[in-house]
């Protein structure tokens, strides 16, 4: 069976993936109910195979408040859903209501897509992640600017994740877009942030053309 594993998030301003596009449910979790989350969704999706994509479970750990957790659905908008079979529906609501007794309410929802995504080759070191979420005023204009820097930082990324893309329906706080920064946990995410801004020349050039 596939276990699924809590990834660990940091929201700055008020999320990652380098499929196609994702669907998120944000919710308040009821205090000490982490592990049976787990190991009901194990039950649920653990050895399920899909077109494209998974499912991940995700910790928020600062910022989001009120939200604890969340579930991301991503993948191929072409190619969604399982593969090996079909729920039926009653399968489903019966897994809701079992998951609906450790939850104490739902937050929030959005859906976005992913326009750039390097790294993660190493993702079970890299299981720590930081979201910037905000207004773009020209997408490709921060697209060109952000690949740019992107490829100039990776003499001290070593393998980090770094991904940029947008919001589709209900993005945080009117945000459009969003660039997501996986590290190791937060000491090394304050480490990783001091060594990417000794890149000053990088970071004015970004600056000024980012749109």
């Amino acid at each position: 069976m596939k276990k699924l594993s809590i990834t660990l998030l940091v929201l700055f301003s008020t999320l990652a993936y380098s499929q196609n596009a994702f669907i998120i449910y944000e919710f308040e979790a009821k205090r000490g109910c982490q592990d049976a989350i787990l190991e009901l969704a194990d039950g649920f999706w653990g050895e399920a195979n899909f077109k494209s994509g998974g499912i991940d479970i995700e910790r928020m750990e600062i910022g989001g408040e009120p939200s604890t957790h969340r579930i991301v659905i991503y993948g191929d908008p072409a190619n969604w859903g399982r593969s090996d079979t079909t729920v039926t529906k009653a399968q489903w609501e019966a897994f809701i209501e079992k998951f609906q007794n450790f939850v104490e309410e739902w937050t929030f929802s959005t859906s976005g897509e992913a326009l750039s995504w390097v790294g993660g080759d190493d993702e079970a070191s890299y299981t720590y992640g930081h979201i910037y979420n905000f207004k773009a005023d020209d997408e490709q204009a921060f697209k060109n600017a952000h690949d740019k820097i992107v490829g100039e930082l990776s003499s001290v990324m070593d393998g980090r994740e770094i991904g940029y893309g947008s919001f589709l329906i209900n993005g945080y706080e009117g945000s459009t877009h969003y660039v997501y920064v996986g590290t190791k946990n937060w000491t090394d995410l304050v480490q990783n942030r001091r060594d990417m801004r000794t890149k000053t020349k990088e970071w004015e050039e970004y600056f000024n053309t980012r749109g």
